[in-house]
């Protein structure tokens, strides 16, 4: 019954009205097949440009630009990315981690591509900074960001030994790091920086010594004849730069004079100057107490092959 009236509801169309049905179906169709066709079209595209694009850009040249006591060979070799291999799909972020890691005294490491085939380096030299001694006997010497550059059995001339800590990882590539246990409500680690921070900020040099046995009396050793002491490291950037006014002053009387300053208020200074074997921190940086127990030691193997001496 439905079929018969749809039949003639269709016969009573007029000719205009059926025309314009014919053109809405011709509509649906052509957009339908448009739709397929951008479909499969796409579908095509994904699978075929990858492989163009991995065909067509491949690194050919490399250009590296900085210096470093490395060669050109190993600074690429380090960077683990090859010849031949895909430009755009090379990871540049891990290839420059890579390089720092491998060879320590390269800093700032970018790496760009250069359509269609080049690889650009780019990257700056790192130099020893400080010194730590490590759990092992070692010492590692690390950049101005605490990075380990090397180990050594030595610490060397004109960096600032570390005393006071420990590391639990000191490898060459790799940041200090220390136990997660907090020393005085600041871990070993933050003080480090701030301290590390603080020195590059105020330009100081010729630090021996820095010693954070206690976070809340930290002192420096300067050219091995002025202790420094700041007592926690709150204002320390502003206390080293007083401190170094301190000491520019005291030059002009004595250029090499020993003494104390006492930093631990801010914005206030007082120094004492003193014999350096009356100034315990510098008897024991130079070793003053290991003579004073070589000669304690002396006199009793004295005693203990003379021992008619006492009598």
């Amino acid at each position: 019954m439905d079929r018969e009236m749809q039949r003639s509801a269709e016969r009573r169309l007029t000719p205009e009205e059926r025309q314009i049905r014919i053109q809405k179906l011709k509509r649906k169709r052509r957009f339908r097949l448009a739709i397929v066709i951008t479909a499969f079209t796409l579908l095509i595209c994904m699978i075929i440009c990858p492989i163009v694009l991995f065909a067509a850009f491949r690194v050919r040249t490399f250009t590296v630009d900085g210096t470093s006591p490395y060669t050109q060979e190993e600074i690429i070799e380090a960077s683990g990315i090859k010849l031949g291999k895909s430009l755009l799909f090379a990871d540049t972020d891990e290839a420059a981690a890579s390089i720092e890691k491998t060879l320590p005294y390269t800093k700032n490491v970018k790496i760009t591509r250069k359509l269609p085939s080049g690889i650009i380096i780019r990257f700056e030299e790192t130099s020893k900074a400080f010194a730590i001694r490590t759990a092992n006997g070692f010492y590692a010497l690390t950049n101005s960001d605490l990075k380990v550059l090397e180990l050594a059995a030595q610490p060397h001339e004109g960096v600032a030994l570390i005393e006071g800590a420990v590391p639990v990882i000191a490898e060459p590539g790799m940041k200090l790091s220390f136990l997660s246990d907090e020393k005085e409500n600041d871990s070993v680690l933050s003080l480090l920086g701030t301290i590390t921070g603080a020195i590059a900020e105020s330009g100081m040099k010729d630090v021996n010594l820095i010693n954070i046995s206690s976070a809340s009396d930290i002192y420096f050793i300067y050219q091995g004849r002025i202790v420094m002491k700041f007592g926690d490291s709150s204002e320390l950037a502003s206390k080293i730069s007083l401190g170094q006014r301190v000491i520019g002053e005291e030059n002009t009387i004595d250029p090499d004079q020993s003494g104390t300053i006492n930093l631990t208020v801010p914005k206030k200074a007082y120094f004492s100057p003193s014999d350096p074997d009356d100034i315990k921190e510098l008897v024991e940086f130079n070793g003053g107490e290991w003579n004073d127990e070589s000669d304690e030691q002396a006199n009793e193997e004295e005693s203990t092959t003379n021992p008619e001496s006492d009598e």
